[in-house]
Formats: C-alpha cells, sequence, structure tokens
C-alpha cells in the first residue's frame, strides 16, 4: 500500500480566517480517482476555477505560497501541502471558498487532524517516485539548498542561522518514512513564527490581520518568544520548534513538484522562495525522465 497513490474516504470541511489577510474562508477536502493530482477549486468565483498545486503556476513567495491560472489564485497552501505529503495523498479535490488557506494552530497539524477523520485509501495507481541520481543544487545570497543522491527514503537537513541575531543557529535532521503518527508528532506541529522585525513591516502592508495568540509566536531580538499579540511569554512545543516549522514548510513546498523525492535535501537560510526553485528543477527533470 505503501507505493499506491491514495486519496480520502470521504468528504472534510473546516473553516476559519486566513493568517495573512484575516478574511473568512471555508474549505472542503473531497476524493479525487488516480492520477487526477491535487488541485483546488474557488467556488466563490462564478466560473469555479481549478488551480492545480503544481510548482509551474506558482505566482508568488513572498512568505507564503501563492498558486495563480489566469486570474484565480490561493495563498497560504504550504501546511496543507505538507499535511498532504505526511500523510501520503496523492489526489484529492480542495473547495474553498476565499483565498487563503485558514490559519487552524499556525502547523500541518490541525490540517492533517481532519483529513485523518476523512480516512486515507489506496488507489488502484503507483505513486510518482523522483530519486535523486545526481546533486541538484539551488542558492539565493547565503541560502542554499543540496539536493544528493542516498540509498533509500528521504532524509532532510536544514540549519536555522540569522547570523547571530534573535537566537543561536539550529540545525534539524527529519528522515520521512510516511509514518504519520512520527510526522505528526515531530514535524507537522510546529506552528509559524515571525521575527519582531517583521511585525512592522507586515502592518504596513496591511498583512498579519489573522494572526491570533494561539496560531503563531514571535521571536524579541533578545530572543525571547512572546505571543503576538499580547506580547507575553509565549511557550515553545519543542526547544527547535523553529527550525522544525521550517522543514514542515520545505516538505511542503516540493510537494508542489508532483512527485515523491528520495535523496537527502540539505538547507541552509532557505525559505519559500528556494524551496519552490527546487521543487521547479526536480519537477523540469521529472518531465525529461
Amino acid at each position: 500500500m505503501d507505493n499506491l497513490q491514495k486519496t480520502i474516504g470521504q468528504p472534510a470541511e473546516c473553516s476559519g480566517w486566513g493568517m495573512f489577510r484575516g478574511e473568512s474562508v471555508r474549505i472542503k477536502f473531497k476524493p479525487a480517482s488516480v492520477n487526477s493530482g491535487i488541485h483546488f477549486v474557488r467556488v466563490d468565483l462564478p466560473s469555479r476555477p481549478i488551480i492545480p498545486a503544481n510548482v509551474h503556476f506558482l505566482s508568488n513567495t513572498a512568505k507564503r505560497i501563492f498558486l495563480k491560472k489566469d486570474d484565480a489564485e490561493v495563498e497560504g497552501i504550504e501546511h496543507v501541502m505538507a499535511a498532504l505529503a505526511g500523510l501520503g495523498i496523492d489526489n484529492i479535490e480542495i473547495e474553498i471558498h476565499g483565498r487563503e488557506m485558514p490559519a487552524g494552530d499556525g502547523s500541518a497539524k490541525y490540517f492533517m487532524d481532519i483529513l485523518k477523520e476523512a480516512t486515507i485509501v489506496a488507489l488502484a495507481g503507483e505513486k510518482h517516485i523522483f530519486i535523486i541520481r545526481e546533486p541538484i543544487m539551488v542558492s539565493n545570497g547565503n541560502a542554499s539548498i543540496i539536493a544528493s543522491p542516498i540509498n533509500e527514503g528521504l532524509l532532510l537537513s536544514y540549519t536555522l542561522d540569522f547570523d547571530g541575531f534573535f537566537i543561536d543557529p539550529q540545525t534539524y535532521e527529519y528522515e520521512i518514512e510516511f509514518n504519520e503518527e512520527n510526522f505528526s508528532r515531530e514535524v507537522a506541529s510546529a506552528r509559524t513564527f515571525g521575527l519582531s522585525t517583521y511585525v512592522e513591516e507586515f502592518k504596513k502592508l496591511g498583512l498579519g490581520k489573522g494572526v491570533t495568540d494561539d496560531n503563531s509566536y514571535v521571536i524579541q531580538k533578545d530572543g525571547k518568544i512572546t505571543k503576538p499579540l499580547s506580547m507575553s511569554p509565549a511557550e515553545l512545543r519543542f526547544p527547535n520548534e523553529h527550525v522544525r516549522h521550517k522543514i514542515l514548510d520545505l516538505i511542503g513546498d516540493l510537494y508542489l513538484a508532483n512527485v515523491v523525492v528520495k535523496g537527502h535535501i540539505v538547507a541552509k537560510r532557505s525559505g519559500h522562495f528556494l524551496n519552490a526553485e527546487l521543487a521547479r528543477k526536480i519537477a523540469n527533470i521529472a518531465c525529461k525522465a
């Protein structure tokens, strides 16, 4: 069953507010047939446009992932994509009444729990697997990602470093075996965070309207961890929750390549932009294979 494509057994719904725009949104997960892939349907728009969850439909990667097809856009999908990757779901239709995913608790576990209740079922088709046979590298300034061959599976290593400011560098390594319990416990529950310097930047851009004390936290210049609104001390779920969330984002972004990657991914200081560049390179190579 591990090599077979998967979908959900029945529809599942959730609603809330987008973290960046603070707009109300409703989504419905629906089963999809083999080889149909992952796609979003903007049911709030007259023509109900379909937007494939594919790196070739990337519109923007500023602090979150935007997908766009024609005039329809959906954003903030990285946590949903990470949940789908962690559960091994290859085919699903996601109806969205709005343009931004609900924030939930700021992690991918929120979506994993909803999808698991819908049950995961196998389909009569093998997964699309991409084995890294030669090194692939992307970089941007002092940030980089290198994908290299490995004997089996997917191993991700991430180094978080703010040049000596805010917190000491953190490195975390995680081997994905598509064990949903392990993924949910060790990675998916890590929440969104931001540096205190982002707060004013977001306010000027009119963003962060859906941020609450429960769905994110802030790292202050002195290293203290606070809630974003009350500014009271925040309790971390892990001592290294920051770098675990970076791994979560990397997993979600790479899933936009629409393949299950096998290899060793070593990322340093990368964000959505660089993650997406690696996904794009992988998708292009996979298409030629």
